[in-house]
C-alpha cells in the first residue's frame, strides 16, 4: 500500500513538472495535424503488465508535457508493434535498435532521441550497450574460435544483442562469407529470450550463449543464477551485481581474459564483448507535422534538465548527433545496417 501511494505521488509530481513544458509549447507551437491521442509502442518482454507499469511514468510525463492523451501499446512482439505503426495504429515506439531499422524501412519511423537508461546525466555520452558471449568456466571455451563443434544459444532471431551482433562477431572472427556457415561451425539454438539463454548455459543445456550486458546482472540480482563472476568493489570475485559489473564499459580482450582467469571453475564468465551497440531510439512517424515531432523531441530532451524526473523515469534522452559525429540520429544506426548486409537480411521482408 505504501509503495502504491509513493507511485501515485511520483506520477503526480511528473505531471506537474511537465506542465511548464506544455505551457511553453502551447505559446510557440502550431498544433495543426497533431493526433488527438498519442500512442507509443513499447516491447512487452515477458510480462505485459510489468512493461506497462514500467512505462507509466513516461506516459504520464508525455501526456502532461504535450497536452494530449497518451497511451502505451505493447503488442506481443517487436514485429507486431512495427506492423501497428505501419498501419497507423501506433504513433511512436521504443522497441530496440535493430527493430527501429525495420520500422524505418517499413513503417516510416524517424528517430528523434536516444534513451540513456542511467540516472546520472551525461549529455556528452553516446548511449549504448554491449552484447556478451559467456560460458561456464571449465567448458574449455575462452574465445569465439573455441565454439567450433560446441552448442551455442542465441536468444531470438530479431534480437540485436542476442543474435544479430554476436552472429556477426562469429562471422567476422571466423572469416565466414555466408551466415549459414555459423550453423556448420557451432550447434545453434534459439532460447526464445534473454533470461532463457542465460539459464540454458547455467543449467548445462548449451555450452555458451549470448545476451546483453545488463541481463547477466539482472539474472544474478533476481537469484536466477548464483555463480556470475566478475568485478566487485572488493576485486575480482562473484557474484556480481548490476552496480558492480564491469562490462558496461568497453574492455580489451586482455581485460576480459584477466577477469576470466581469476574466476573459479563452475562460474559463469564472459569471454567476448561486442563493439558498442547504439541504445534504443525513440522513433515517431515521420509523416507527422514537424511541429509535433519537435514538441515530442523537446519534451524528451527536457527530462535531462530535471534530476527528479530522471530519477522517476530511471532514464533520460539525448540528441547524440554532435557527440557521435553524425548528421542525423538515424545515421547512428548505420553500423547495424552493415550487420544486416553481412547477414543477408532483407529489412523489408521481416
Amino acid at each position: 500500500m505504501k509503495k502504491f501511494v509513493l507511485v501515485l505521488l511520483m506520477l503526480a509530481v511528473l505531471a506537474v513538472m511537465s506542465l511548464s513544458i506544455a505551457a511553453a509549447q502551447d505559446a510557440t507551437q502550431d498544433r495543426t495535424g497533431w493526433p488527438e491521442t498519442f500512442i507509443v509502442g513499447v516491447y512487452p518482454g515477458d510480462n505485459i503488465e510489468e512493461a506497462l507499469a514500467a512505462n507509466e511514468p513516461l506516459r504520464v510525463y508525455l501526456e502532461a508535457a504535450l497536452g494530449i492523451r497518451t497511451i502505451m501499446y505493447t503488442g506481443t512482439s517487436y514485429n507486431t508493434i512495427i506492423e501497428a505503426m505501419a498501419a497507423g495504429r501506433v504513433d511512436a515506439m521504443e522497441v530496440g535498435p535493430f527493430s527501429y531499422l525495420l520500422a524505418a524501412e517499413v513503417a516510416n519511423a524517424e528517430a528523434i532521441a536516444v534513451a540513456n537508461y542511467e540516472v546520472e546525466v551525461d549529455l556528452e555520452e553516446v548511449p549504448g550497450y554491449y552484447s556478451l558471449m559467456f560460458t561456464v568456466k571449465g567448458s574449455g571455451i575462452t574465445s569465439i574460435a573455441d565454439l567450433g563443434g560446441r552448442s551455442f544459444a542465441f536468444t531470438d532471431p530479431a534480437s540485436t544483442s542476442g543474435y544479430l551482433v554476436p552472429a556477426t562477431d562469429i562471422l567476422l572472427n571466423q572469416q565466414f562469407t555466408d551466415p549459414a556457415q555459423i550453423e556448420e561451425f557451432t550447434s545453434v539454438q534459439f532460447a526464445g529470450n534473454h533470461p532463457a539463454a542465460v539459464l540454458a548455459v547455467a543449467n548445462g543445456t548449451v555450452d555458451a550463449g549470448a545476451t546483453f550486458d545488463a541481463n547477466l546482472t539482472a539474472q544474478a540480482d533476481q537469484g536466477a543464477i548464483t555463480n556470475l563472476c566478475g568485478y566487485t568493489d572488493q576485486g575480482i570475485e562473484g557474484p556480481a551485481t548490476a552496480e558492480e559489473w564491469p562490462y558496461l564499459e568497453a574492455m580489451t580482450d586482455e581485460e576480459i581474459m584477466e577477469i576470466y582467469e581469476a574466476c573459479p571453475d563452475g562460474s559463469i564468465v564472459v569471454f567476448h564483448q561486442s563493439p558498442l551497440i547504439p541504445e534504443t531510439p525513440f522513433a515517431i512517424r515521420a509523416d507527422y507535422p514537424q511541429s509535433f515531432k519537435d514538441a515530442v523531441q523537446a519534451a524528451l530532451l527536457a527530462i535531462a534538465e530535471d534530476q527528479d524526473v530522471v530519477n522517476a523515469l530511471e532514464r533520460y534522452y539525448v540528441d547524440p548527433r554532435e557527440s557521435a559525429g553524425v548528421e542525423t540520429i538515424d545515421a547512428l544506426y548505420n553500423s547495424l545496417r552493415d550487420i544486416a548486409a553481412l547477414l543477408n537480411i532483407d529489412l523489408r521482408a521481416r
